[in-house]
């Protein structure tokens, strides 16, 4: 059995005995919460939190979706088959740019930084390429659209390069090394743990986040309907989140073997490497105007000023209709 079917098999079984545990007990008035998410070590938390019954202590029922391909998610989110996501932040801005939404309807909305990614993001490439500058005239694996597009646009840019030198071609982060392999692309975008799994087939890193800070922040969103009409939902799912990340950061060795468990890697693969945790206070300080890439507004303003000038939107909302830290609090 694949790792992502055992978890799937086991978050199912969890959740159908949770339903079935408390006959006597009426049955919840709201559903769960759909909160879709990847294999990511800044949003591991969301397994510790189901595992341990923190959602539940703190009175909000959760139905963790998981998903093989991130990219799949942003569809999914701006159809409503979820509540809410774990996201790079450059990947919500253009569903919130796109969307046609009426007076009366709240807006989606990010509530919650996760982590940053500082080295957990990577561009692999096979021999022959030993820097950035031996990208130029190579094809470039990527997912086009995606927040890799930033990172990718910094890299060369750093390295006396833009985008008329490489040959991009459209590549999932997850088949990045199914793409190196089969020769389809000279080098590719990919993020933990994949990043680690095709290192260790003998590609190795150019460039990462590492060399970006700040570009790469991850959060958490909701649809605008779950934010307006069960704040109370939101604010107890972020509350058990924390309590999750903290109990996961004081008990790695037992936090480990429980995201192990449920998703099928060893405990050992577990990794915190390249990836900054953002805690309550972390966030707080990050949902802060400022005038650098420590604040989500500045790093807001800064996405959607590259995907007007990229085209991929033809107007950029207000920041201050994007980000809400209402519920931190």
């Amino acid at each position: 059995m694949k790792p992502r079917q055992l978890f799937t098999l086991i978050l199912t079984a969890s959740l159908f005995l949770g339903a079935c545990g408390g006959g006597s007990q009426a049955t919840p008035v709201r559903p769960p919460l759909k909160v879709a998410w990847v294999l990511w070590g800044g949003w591991y938390p969301i397994v510790i939190a189901q595992q341990q019954g923190l959602f539940e202590k703190h009175g909000v029922q959760v139905e963790p979706v998981f998903y093989q391909i991130y990219s799949d998610i942003p569809s999914d989110f701006a159809s409503g088959k979820v509540d809410g996501g774990f996201f790079a932040l450059f990947d919500i801005l253009p569903l919130e740019s796109h969307a046609k939404i009426a007076a009366s309807q709240a807006s989606d909305r990010v509530v919650m930084m996760t982590d940053d990614s500082e080295g957990a993001d990577a561009i692999l490439a096979g021999p022959g390429i030993a820097s950035v500058a031996d990208l130029k005239g190579r094809r470039l694996g990527v997912k086009i659209g995606s927040y890799a597009e930033v990172l990718i646009a910094r890299m060369l840019e750093n390295n006396g390069l833009t985008s008329r030198d490489v040959q991009f071609v459209n590549v999932d982060p997850e088949n990045a090394l199914g793409a190196l392999a089969s020769g389809t692309v000279d080098a590719a975008h990919s993020y933990e743990p994949f990043v680690s799994l095709t290192k260790a087939q003998g590609y190795r890193v150019i460039y990462s986040s590492a060399d970006a800070p700040g570009v790469i922040p991850n959060v958490l969103a909701f649809r605008g309907d779950v934010l307006r009409d069960r704040p109370e939902d939101v604010r107890a799912f972020i509350a058990a989140w924390f309590e999750a990340q903290d109990y996961w950061l004081a008990n790695r060795t037992e936090g480990d073997a429980l995201i192990a468990a449920a998703t099928g890697q060893k405990p050992k693969d577990i990794s915190l490497v390249g990836i900054k945790i953002q805690n309550q206070a972390d966030n707080l300080n990050a949902f802060r105007p400022g005038q650098d890439l420590t604040s989500l507004y500045f790093t807001t303003q800064f996405s959607l000023d590259f995907l007007v000038k990229s085209g991929a939107v033809s107007s950029a909302p207000d920041v201050n209709n994007l980000l809400d830290p209402s519920f931190l609090k």
